[in-house]
């Protein structure tokens, strides 16, 4: 009894196998799928052969007719799908093309539906079309596999043309057809009206971002071309293609087959000009872009990239004001709104700026806190030096600090932060204290940073620090912490700040919460105390900045913080400061 139920269960489990492989017969055609192609003068069964890569015996055989029959001009002949010619993954080679095969589905239901009528596997069909489920709907169209045929097709067949229409969604000649035995009612994949150049298009979009089959994707263009040669959004997209491939020439090609025929398409010349800055071709690209703002001279995405393309060519005082004239007409734009950020500084090299800061305690001193500062920088090739002299006076007690600091470019999407100080009044200030941090500009308009800093009062402490940036529109959220390892615990402190900018790089206003204290604020209090890691503090900040007459800063700021400075002991600080900066 046990024999024989292992043997079921193995039967079971074989024909589960080979029900999963695809359905050739025994001479490795596949009896679902066959082309219909329609003699041109001088074509015989050996020419068919070569370009759809058969044996002139099966195509002969799979049409009941004798090898040796001459093949009549307009004779429809049945050119089957098999081992050497149909495939379910792109094989790419010099010699051949692979042209997509598909299936429009006409009702909802189980992919298994499709799987049995091809013999081919429900998860070969779900992988190619990258599907999350095993359902499709009516209207859907999906790959079912590849054709191989001859790129020499010409050449064989004395053909007029190549045959583009193999793929049943691309057919419009009467060449050819792809065709199904399997229910053909329910299967539409024959010479339809319907599927026009916007399904290709629409087709090779996915294909090309959901799969990264940018051959295939290609493919498609060019089939939705032969219907449609003037399609310009077709041929953009095959240029942007060939771009992402490397393939600099073909997509110069694409680029100038639009740009004869309609000299003022907007969208050719932003995929012109991201060609071209993307391969270092600056001057170039500047030329292409400002010929596409001759035409749309308010047209934000051109605008956007003259702006990167002027700071490439360290051109920064006219990427200045491209950005303030994009500001102009979208406050909002957040890509222009983190450039102009980073490029204000290189624009007027020289700051000069003074400080003040005023703390009270209602517990924790007697006495107020005064600190200022007074500091200078200037942008260099390799980004910003600053020097700056700080005075405190704290615990009654008066000291200097001497620091400096740097912001050192390393590539278009790395910068770091350097900074060192000294100073002899111990207690006042630490008497070492230094920083560095990597910054990492990212996509959609964000900006990352991981860093430590170091102070030194009787002993050191290391103080680790990661942030992330996003620009909104009008707006600029930051999330950041510090950690700081204890000798029995591990300190973590957070901040969130949010900026709205009403007006310039310069012009906004600013609220920060937070939890814990930070070396970045000068009037934190016990970070020389071995057990601050132990203690709690809430903080806000609320800030104003504004620019005048584009080199003048203002910047005021006030701030309330509940510290425990001793355990289970708490006391208030508020705190007011102001700032002036000049630039020139």
């Amino acid at each position: 009894m046990m024999k024989k139920f292992v043997l079921v269960v193995l039967l079971f489990s074989c024909c589960r196998l080979f029900a999963q492989q695809p359905a050739f017969s025994l001479d490795g055609t596949f009896p679902n799928l066959y082309f219909n192609h329609t003699v041109i003068h001088g074509q015989n069964f050996l020419s068919l052969a070569k370009t759809y890569n058969l044996s002139p015996n099966i195509i002969a055989s799979f049409n009941k007719l004798s090898l040796g029959v001459n093949l009549r001009e307009g004779e429809v002949i049945k050119v089957p799908a098999a081992r050497t010619n149909f495939f379910y993954r792109l094989q790419p080679n010099s010699f051949h093309e692979y042209i997509p095969v598909f299936h429009r589905v006409t009702e909802n239901g189980p992919l298994s539906t499709i799987s049995k009528k091809y013999g081919i596997p429900d998860t070969t069909i779900q992988r190619m079309n990258s599907l999350s489920t095993k359902t499709v709907k009516a209207g859907d169209q999906l790959t079912v596999g590849y054709l191989k045929i001859r790129k020499d097709y010409e050449n064989i067949s004395n053909a007029p043309t190549r045959p583009d229409t193999i793929s049943p969604a691309a057919s419009s000649s009467p060449t050819s057809t792809l065709k199904s035995t399997a229910a053909l009612q329910d299967t539409t994949i024959s010479n339809e009206p319907d599927v026009n150049s916007d399904k290709l298009f629409e087709q090779a979009r996915r294909i090309a971002f959901d799969k990264k089959d940018y051959a295939t994707a290609l493919l498609l263009c060019f089939q939705a071309l032969k219907k449609s040669p003037d399609y310009s959004d077709i041929r953009i997209f095959a240029g942007r293609i060939y771009t992402w491939t490397d393939k600099l020439d073909s997509a110069v090609a694409q680029f100038n087959y639009v740009l004869e025929h309609e000299p003022d398409n907007k969208d050719v010349y932003v995929g012109y000009s991201d060609l071209l800055y993307w391969n270092d071709q600056y001057s170039k690209a500047l030329e292409v872009c400002d010929k596409g703002l001759s035409y749309y001279g308010t047209s934000k995405d051109l605008l956007i990239r003259k702006v990167k393309i002027l700071r490439a060519l360290k051109r920064p005082g006219e990427a200045q004001e491209v950005l303030e004239q994009l500001l102009k007409i979208d406050r909002t734009n957040t890509e222009a709104r983190a450039l102009l950020q980073r490029n204000k500084d290189e624009v007027l090299k020289n700051k000069l700026g003074m400080s003040y800061e005023y703390n009270y305690f209602d517990k924790q001193f007697n006495d107020p806190w005064h600190i200022a500062s007074i500091d200078y920088s200037r942008q260099t090739k390799m980004g910003s030096v600053g020097a700056h002299l700080n005075y405190a006076n704290r615990f009654r007690s008066g000291g200097l600090q001497y620091e400096l600091d740097a912001y050192p470019h390393i590539s278009k999407y790395f910068y770091s932060y350097i900074s060192g100080a000294y100073s002899t009044n111990v207690g006042v200030f630490a008497k070492y204290r230094g920083g560095f941090s990597l910054y990492s500009i990212l996509p959609k308009s964000m900006e990352g940073e991981v860093g430590i800093r170091y102070l030194y009062f009787s002993d050191a402490t290391l103080i680790y620090t990661a942030a992330i940036s996003k620009y909104y529109k009008s707006w600029l959220f930051t999330a950041r912490t510090y950690i700081t390892p204890g000798e029995k615990s591990t300190s973590h402190t957070y901040n969130f700040t949010t900026r709205y900018y009403y007006g310039g790089a310069d012009d906004y206003f600013l609220i920060t919460l937070g939890r814990g204290i930070s070396p970045d604020e000068t009037g934190a209090v016990l970070l020389n105390n071995k057990e601050f890691d132990k203690l709690v503090t809430l903080k806000t900040t609320i800030g104003f900045r504004h620019e005048f007459k584009k080199k003048y800063l203002l910047t005021l700021d006030a701030g309330w913080m509940n510290q425990e400075y001793r355990p289970k002991t708490k006391g208030n600080q508020l705190s007011t400061g102001i700032s002036y900066q000049v630039r020139f």
